[in-house]
């Protein structure tokens, strides 16, 4: 069983937001399809941008529990930089290498990548905008 983290549970609450955000990737790329003849490697883009995205939260969620778990600020810091240095090398380093074997197209890949900002985004806005209506209620 896997251990209920902060970021275990914030991914469970952002997945049918991902899952909405595929779908609408997945229909722009079929019409787009239609239009310009399907080609296998966005979908494998998109499947590959997907997994690099839950591996990157996950990761976030690791070094966050580790950084808050450090009680040196230093090292806490280090931390932090290190394991977001490595992450994004590492997103690179997969992104280039698929791109030079011709097994992904990079826009389908770099998209899903930015699901848990458009989440986060939505989810503020709709927390700001219910806290004007309940200050224009009290009004």
């Amino acid at each position: 069983m896997i251990k209920e983290t902060y970021a275990t549970e914030e991914l469970r609450d952002m997945m049918p937001y991902v899952l909405f955000f595929d779908g609408a990737v997945l229909a722009v790329s079929v019409i787009a399809g239609i239009f310009a003849g399907f080609n296998w490697r966005v979908y494998t883009g998109l499947l590959t941008g997907n997994a690099l995205m839950l591996a990157n939260f996950v990761l976030i969620g690791v070094t966050a529990d580790k950084v808050v778990k450090s009680r040196d600020f230093r090292r806490g810091r280090f931390i932090a930089n290190l394991s977001y240095g490595l992450r994004y090398v590492g997103i690179f380093v997969i992104l280039a290498g698929l791109l030079t074997l011709e097994t992904i197209e990079l826009i389908p890949a770099v998209v899903p990548l930015f699901f848990p900002k458009l989440y986060y985004t939505f989810i503020y806005l709709n927390k700001n905008s219910r806290k004007e209506e309940q200050d224009n209620d009290r009004n």
